[in-house]
């Protein structure tokens, strides 16, 4: 296990942006520094670097559970992807133009349950990556993150731009023919790619045990991290590990920690240049926010219920709250 230390980095200050909001799930920036927040009920609040938020637009959403408006990359000032939960349950990604309407890309039915969604959308050198639960219930009853038929528990990247189809599935994929890049994930919510080594930091919801952060890089050949053979680097179900390749997880941490990791991002700010190289990451449950690099995990500071991470148009640290707050890293 990962000794923790509070002493070669001191506790940063967390400092509030926007407050008010309605269970926000993810903040993105325009490169002018105005934000765009998502919110668990469908809207999208922009925020100006001065004046009051407003709301920007309405994506009609099922919020049962954790379901609802889960992400959103945007495109130009007037075009946006979003991952969401639509009146059945799926979890849908689709393109939509501020006052031109929607463009649905791929949608992925979860039948059953309510949880384990995932639903993060990144967007890197023209190609959209999406993150999906393995379906919900406990212990994956649908083994859906070890079957490569299913996109449930995956981590997905498509050519979103492919003329008249909704996508193409990149040459660049490790596998022919299949959006899949990696798979064995049980609720990977959130994760992020850094620009500056290709690298993705998936941050995967743990079951009864363990909270783990796993990592691959962009160009990776398809990746396998275990679930639900393995829970962390713990045996989980051993009757679903024959043939099975799998990658260990980056780091892991237990209950006595946390209960639901958020992924975030590698930081290579500015303002905060203890953080600099650093990959920041906290917990929905216990509200502690670490640093982690080359093999050191650092306690940095706490915000309960921490939904998900953003970077402002300079790169520095956001964060949201269920409680309603957007909130800045700083020195």
């Amino acid at each position: 296990m990962l000794a923790e230390s509070l002493l070669a980095l001191s506790l940063v200050d967390v400092k509030p942006v926007e407050t008010g909001l309605s269970a926000p799930t993810s903040v993105v920036a325009a490169p002018n520094g105005t934000l765009f927040v998502t919110e668990k009920e469908g809207r999208i609040v922009k925020i100006p670097r001065k004046g009051k938020a407003t709301t920007w637009y309405r994506i009609r959403v099922s919020s049962e559970g954790e379901q609802g408006l889960l992400s959103m990359v945007r495109i130009n000032n007037k075009r946006f992807y979003a991952a969401y939960t639509d009146a059945k349950g799926a979890l849908q990604v689709s393109r939509f133009t501020k006052g031109g309407g929607q463009r649905k890309i791929i949608r992925i039915p979860h039948p059953q349950y309510t949880n384990h969604n995932g639903g993060q959308l990144q967007l890197s050198k023209g190609l959209l990556y999406i993150s999906t639960g393995d379906g919900g219930g406990s212990g994956d009853p649908f083994g859906a993150a070890e079957r490569l038929s299913d996109l449930r528990g995956k981590i997905l990247r498509i050519d979103p731009t492919c003329g008249s189809k909704r996508y193409c599935i990149p040459a660049s994929n490790p596998r022919a023919g299949s959006p899949v890049i990696a798979y064995g994930l049980r609720n990977p919510w959130r994760f992020s790619i850094d620009a500056s080594t290709d690298q993705i930091w998936i941050g995967d919801v743990g079951q009864n045990e363990v909270e783990e952060i796993d990592r691959m890089g962009v160009t990776a050949p398809l990746t396998d991290f275990g679930w639900s053979c393995w829970e962390g680097r713990r045996s989980y179900n051993p009757d679903r590990c024959a043939g099975r390749d799998v990658t260990a997880p980056a780091l892991t941490y237990g209950r006595s920690e946390g209960e639901s990791v958020t992924g975030g991002y590698v930081y290579r700010g500015a303002k905060v240049p203890k953080l600099r190289g650093w990959y920041v990451f906290g917990d929905f449950v216990s509200g502690r926010l670490w640093a982690y690099r080359d093999g050191s995990r650092k306690r940095i500071g706490r915000a309960d219920g921490v939904t998900s991470f953003g970077l402002d148009q300079r790169g520095e640290l956001l964060l949201t709250t269920i409680d309603g707050r957007v909130l800045r890293i700083t020195k």
